[in-house]
Parts: C-alpha cells; sequence; structure tokens
C-alpha cells in the first residue's frame, strides 16, 4: 500500500499520540483523589472496588481511570445508594444512616417521618 506524505504524516501523528497515551496511562500515582468525593485513596482499590467513602465506581481498568481524569469531566456523584450523603440543607458531607435517624450534626435538618426524608426544618 502506497501512502502520500499527507497520509504518512497523520499516521505518524496518530500513532505518536497513542504512544504518549499509554506512557501517560501508566504514570498514575499510587495514591489519588476519588473523581467524586476528592478523598485520597488507592489507585488499585478506586480501580477494583471503587471508592470506599463515596462509592463511586465507573473505571474498569486504569487506562479508563486515566481517560477520566484527563477528561475534566468527572460527574460530582454516582445516583446511587451511598454510604455518605450530602445534607439536604447545609451541603455537608454526612453519612446517610446517622441523618436519617438522628439528623445532620451541623445544621439541626431532621427527616420529617411522612416525607420519606426529602425536606425538614
Amino acid at each position: 500500500m502506497v501512502l502520500d506524505p499527507i497520509s504518512k504524516v497523520i499516521l505518524d501523528e496518530i500513532h505518536k499520540y497513542a504512544r504518549e497515551e499509554r506512557q501517560r496511562e501508566s504514570k498514575l500515582p499510587y495514591w489519588l483523589r476519588c473523581p467524586a468525593c476528592r478523598k485520597r485513596v488507592v489507585k488499585e482499590e478506586l480501580i477494583k472496588k471503587g471508592c470506599y467513602v463515596c462509592g463511586w465506581h465507573r473505571a474498569s481498568d486504569e487506562a479508563e481511570l486515566a481517560q477520566i481524569f484527563n477528561s475534566g469531566e468527572v460527574e460530582a456523584e454516582d445516583k446511587q445508594d451511598t454510604y455518605r450523603t450530602n445534607c439536604p440543607r447545609c451541603k455537608v458531607r454526612v453519612v446517610r444512616p446517622e441523618l436519617m435517624e438522628k439528623g445532620c450534626y451541623i445544621c439541626g435538618w431532621k427527616p420529617e417521618l411522612g416525607t420519606g426524608g426529602e425536606e425538614g426544618g
């Protein structure tokens, strides 16, 4: 297959970019900040089990995790039932069962029994 000079330059640039991406992916540090809650976690554990604080888990391997960190499009939180949640009033990160049982220890917000804990006073 014969390539014209422009095609060869384009293919060389694609190859160079792919090589740089492979090198960048292998350079993620041992400790990372979770993309959702920004807590420091071990990279291997973040990939295997997800974040132990907020439950975030979207990366199936290191390459995907690197892509998530490089994209800058990390969402604040998964819409799954996690161990911690934000208080509806003061937005402080608190333990979900404690919030539902006793209320927020910062602002005093308590879930109303009839509404399922969505609003309170």
